[in-house]
């Protein structure tokens, strides 16, 4: 665990007792803990999102005719998207 031992995490958790006193010490290693959920979860959302493979053109969409499906693609490319 990032090459902390038992002896030093040990003096760490003293020390933020110490500093931060029995009452806030538990609020702020839940936030901590959360924030670092929230992290985790944003970087696994990105890595699977960097990973999919591209969207594979629906039976409907190959058996269009090619100038109709570009003049289509077209039209959707210029209509502004709501998100």
């Amino acid at each position: 665990m990032f090459g902390i031992g038992m002896p030093e995490l040990l003096m760490i958790l003293v020390v933020a007792l110490l500093v931060l006193g029995p009452k806030r010490l538990p609020e702020v290693a839940r936030s901590l803990g959360r924030g670092m959920a929230e992290f985790r979860r944003a970087s696994s959302e990105l890595r699977h999102s960097l990973t999919i493979p591209p969207e594979e053109p629906s039976e409907k969409e190959r058996s269009k005719p090619e100038p109709e499906r570009k003049a289509e693609e077209k039209r959707n490319a210029d209509e502004p998207r709501n998100e």
